[in-house]
């Protein structure tokens, strides 16, 4: 049945008129979910830009010094055969701006034919560095624009996204480049996809990669996020109010203290990707993933155990040994580098040695709790959001006063077991937070993926996986201080660190992403204390039909 969508709220004498085209569908879709009626899918017209784009080309790797020299090019995308712009000056330059635009936004459907972008006012590179840095997967920048005929459903403030030069940023063009294929599921998801979610994210208006560069282009509207009051000490000190459905401030990646109630958000954040799972079970996004598979953990262990290899003791000694090493770096981190960031029951020896013993001797097992069982049942499974963490939702307030939220950034779309995008979320939260709230927070996904046509899934079952997948994340943690944090900044100068709140700290995104996620996972891992417990009770009762044999 299509949403009821009307433009004046009766009950609350609020009307829709002159509000942004997204707000009408978003108050109807709040209105089921305070009656608690099902919220699923119906048919949508299919974009043009999808008849008259070529498929997405296969990913080429390519080595450092091939990287290095192709990315320099400015060759045609793989899906509507233009070259594009790598950078802000570049924008700006004849070659393209207002001309290019046109062209770019006639060839993706977002621009009628007649009508054209007469002139490019604004193209403003984010900082990648500082407090507001906008994220560290790529390069960011403002566009305003100007069009011969304004039309209501065109933006002119547009928002625009592509890889970092390799010649500034080596390791972090490499990463989502060289490696694998970061970049194209999300240039192919935002141009083929964007339009069948179950909640607005910013409008299309282009995109494409080339894959013998890896250079890609992303434009999309810019979100107009609220104005955040002054900050002091930690703390927001001005108290600004904002109007039913306009853009809240934006929230800095592990920046939760500047949210008035973090897990008010997070439940918000939880609801939505339930919805989002909910919609891949009754076949939403077939066209692009495909059918989904369906099994239980029976008909899987059928599938899976039978000839599946074991593995030697001296393998399983050589892992305990890595994991020890790797888990001593992370210990010698809290304690004798970021130690003026770290909670003082947590510089305790003690404490983190036995945090250490645990992990190693569940390390042999680490693949099979976090990946293999994680697959054992696709109730389990769907279509989820790599990393919705709340820096990549924007939110409101609707004319209740409910909280809820669009979705950006689609790098790593795909269907994986929840627990997985559970981590991608929650890694950022304070353990306080979390050990407060971390039961009602999942269990808001769990009654919006039953409502909006997924199945009935057991609460005790979820934390259960989820659980048993924190305890290899505490470890993950650890690899990224030598692979980044220290290529970063130095250590030297991390350890001068003051506090979470040192500016140097809070301008260093990835030192401060990659720091916090040590920090708060050591921290909740202690401060639950049953990690150890819950993995000994899952090996020796089912989990031991996915425990790796070691012969």
């Amino acid at each position: 049945v299509p949403l009821d969508i009307k433009m004046h709220n009766e009950e609350k004498d609020f009307s829709f008129e002159g509000l942004p085209e997204w707000v009408p569908q978003a108050a109807a879709v709040a209105k089921l979910w305070r009656e608690g009626t099902p919220y699923v899918p119906c048919p949508i017209e299919e974009p043009a830009r999808l008849q008259d784009a070529k498929p997405l080309a296969p990913w080429k790797k390519l080595k450092p010094k091939e990287l290095k020299e192709m990315s320099k090019q400015n060759l045609p995308g793989c899906m509507f055969g233009l070259p594009f712009p790598k950078t802000c000056g570049e924008m700006k330059s004849e070659e393209f701006g207002p001309e290019w635009l046109t062209k770019a936004f006639h060839a993706a459907g977002t621009l009628a034919k007649d009508n054209r972008v007469v002139a490019l006012h604004r193209a403003k590179e984010l900082d990648v560095a500082g407090f507001d840095a906008a994220g560290g997967a790529a390069m960011k920048m403002f566009l305003t624009v100007e069009y011969e005929r304004q039309d209501p459903g065109l933006h002119t403030e547009l928002f625009c996204k592509y890889p970092y030069l390799y010649e500034e940023y080596p390791t972090s063009r490499s990463e989502v480049s060289a490696y694998n294929d970061v970049d194209g599921p999300e240039i192919n998801c935002a141009m083929r996809l964007v339009h069948l979610f179950p909640f607005p994210t910013a409008k299309f208006y282009f995109c494409d990669v080339c894959r013998e560069t890896t250079n890609w282009i992303l434009i999309t509207e810019t979100i107009p996020f609220g104005k955040r009051g002054k900050v002091e000490n930690g703390k927001i000190v001005e108290k600004i109010e904002y109007k039913p459905y306009q853009i809240l401030p934006v929230c800095g990646k592990y920046q939760d203290w500047l949210l008035p109630d973090p897990a008010e958000f997070y439940c918000c954040l939880f609801r939505t990707m339930g919805r989002l799972a909910a919609w891949d079970k009754v076949g939403r996004y077939a066209s692009f993933l495909g059918n989904a598979d369906k099994w239980d953990e029976a008909t899987y262990l059928q599938m899976t155990r039978f000839g599946r290899a074991s593995s030697t003791t001296k393998l399983k000694e050589m892992t305990q040994q890595t994991i020890g090493k790797m888990l001593d770096t992370g210990i010698d981190y809290l304690t004798n580098v970021v130690n003026r960031l770290v909670p003082e029951h947590m510089k305790d020896k003690a404490v983190l040695n036995k945090i250490k013993e645990e992990l190693v001797e569940m390390s042999p097992y680490f693949q099979d709790m976090s990946n293999y069982f994680q697959m054992s049942n696709t109730d389990y499974t769907a279509a989820m959001h790599a990393n919705l963490q709340a820096d990549n939702a924007y939110f409101w307030r609707n004319e209740y006063g409910d909280l809820a939220c669009g979705v950006l950034d689609w790098g790593g779309f795909a269907r994986m077991p929840f627990a997985m995008n559970f981590m991608g979320c929650l890694s950022g939260a304070d353990p306080e937070v979390m050990a407060a709230h971390e039961e009602g927070i999942i269990q808001c996904f769990i009654d919006e993926y039953y409502r909006c046509g997924g199945p009935k899934i057991s609460l005790e079952e979820m934390l259960m996986r989820y659980r048993l997948s924190y305890i290899t994340f505490v470890y993950d943690s650890t690899q990224w201080i030598e692979r980044d944090i220290y290529k970063q900044m130095p250590k030297s100068e991390i350890a001068t660190l003051t506090g979470v709140l040192d500016d140097r700290f809070q301008a260093a995104f990835r030192v401060r992403c990659r720091t916090m996620t040590v920090i708060n996972s050591f921290t909740y891992y202690h401060a639950r204390g049953y990690f150890k417990r819950i993995f000994d009770e899952w090996s020796w009762g089912r989990g031991m039909y996915y425990l790796t044999e070691y012969k």
